[in-house]
C-alpha cells in the first residue's frame, strides 16, 4: 500500500525538475538527506509529515560541514551507479491497472 501511495508522487515531483533514482530490486532505501548548500545538510529517516515525526519517531539532524558533504557526495555517488533514474517519459506509459493502485492508496495513505 505504502509503495502505491508514493509512486502517486512520483508524476508531479518529475515534472517539477526532482529527481527519481530507483534502487534494483530487491534493494530499499529508507533514509533520507539533502544538501542545502556546500555545507549543510539535512539527514534522517522522517518524511515531512506529523506521522513520522510523531507516531514513527522518526528523526533527522542537520549537520554543518564541508568534509561531511564530500562524504555524502560519494555515497550518493554510489546510490547512483546501484540505481536508475527514473525518467518522466518511461513514467507517462505506467499501466493503467498501476495508475489505479496508485491514485487508490493515495487516497487511503493517512490511514496506513
Amino acid at each position: 500500500m505504502v509503495y502505491h501511495a508514493q509512486r502517486s508522487y512520483y508524476e508531479e515531483l518529475l515534472q517539477a525538475g526532482v529527481r527519481i533514482f530507483m534502487f534494483h530490486p530487491p534493494y530499499i532505501l529508507h533514509s533520507k538527506h539533502f544538501s542545502i548548500d556546500d555545507d549543510i545538510a539535512v539527514v534522517g529517516s522522517s518524511n515531512m509529515d506529523q506521522r513520522s515525526f510523531n507516531l514513527n519517531m522518526e528523526r533527522s539532524m542537520i549537520v554543518n560541514g564541508t568534509s561531511f558533504l564530500e562524504q555524502l557526495d560519494d555515497v550518493n555517488a554510489n546510490y547512483h551507479e546501484n540505481s536508475r533514474e527514473l525518467l518522466l517519459d518511461g513514467w507517462e506509459h505506467q499501466s493503467l491497472r498501476s495508475q489505479l493502485l496508485d491514485g487508490l492508496f493515495r487516497l487511503t495513505s493517512a490511514l496506513q
